[in-house]
């Protein structure tokens, strides 16, 4: 019995010690509980083992983070913290097309040095079309930091929308027929997301992409900001902030 609580105490100082790292970045809510949750300094992802992209990434921003600096490493790396099995390579991507898409971006994670080269992680990367991952994507990554400096703070979760019928580069890396992103400003409980089809797009396209939470939560099964007390979390996630 001894040997046993202490086997149970020392899963809870884990469990407590990991939610403590990830805090940061989950404290709206996870968004489900994926095959394993990742937590960064910068972001936490819920990984897919079976697609080998994460089906999250979760990050809390602020004005002071968006505005500080580290210069870009671009030196893609394995998630040594996955199963050797379902680990995505960089060389997956090698002579595709795809680009190697962050789904928390360097350009938002720079804000020290561990948070940016933890950024450039194969578990944060998903297979993007240069026209999209150079275009509209971008630009939405940009918009999200200019709100950032606006709002003072924002929580964002964004991810790949996955329909059954994916095609897949490497050895087994799956290609994301959409993307989305949920931003929620947490001082006024307002919140506005996008469905991105998975094309070369610009900038000025983004606004018709505009959307609600309760929409993407419909397509991708998944939960977003459910700590918030119910009655906020409804009311937020039924329409478009207009901040547009």
């Amino acid at each position: 019995m001894k040997h046993l609580l202490i086997a149970i105490f020392s899963i809870t100082l884990s469990l407590s010690a990991s939610a403590a790292v990830c805090n940061q970045h989950l404290d709206k809510g996870t968004p489900n509980d994926s095959d394993q949750i990742l937590c960064r300094d910068g972001y936490a992802a819920g990984y897919n083992y079976q697609n080998k992209v994460s089906n999250w990434v979760s990050y809390h921003i602020t004005k002071e983070s968006v505005n500080a600096f580290y210069k870009r490493s671009n030196s893609f790396r394995i998630d040594q913290d996955l199963p050797d099995a379902f680990r995505a390579t960089s060389s997956d991507y090698s002579k595709t097309g795809y680009d190697r898409g962050h789904l928390a971006p360097s350009g938002t994670m720079d804000f020290s040095q561990v948070s940016m080269q933890e950024s450039f992680l194969m578990s944060n990367m998903a297979p993007q079309l240069p026209g999209f991952n150079r275009g509209g994507w971008k630009g939405l990554e940009e918009k999200v930091r200019e709100w950032a400096n606006t709002y003072s703070e924002l929580y964002v979760v964004s991810g790949p929308i996955w329909d059954g019928n994916e095609t897949y580069i490497g050895n087994g890396v799956y290609i994301p027929n959409r993307f989305y992103k949920v931003i929620l400003d947490p001082n006024y409980n307002d919140a506005i997301a996008f469905i991105l089809p998975h094309r070369k797009i610009s900038s000025s396209e983004l606004p018709s992409f505009i959307t609600t939470v309760d929409a993407v939560e419909e397509i991708t099964q998944l939960d977003f900001f459910s700590d918030l007390p119910d009655a906020v979390e409804n009311e937020i996630e039924a329409q478009a902030w207009d901040m547009w």
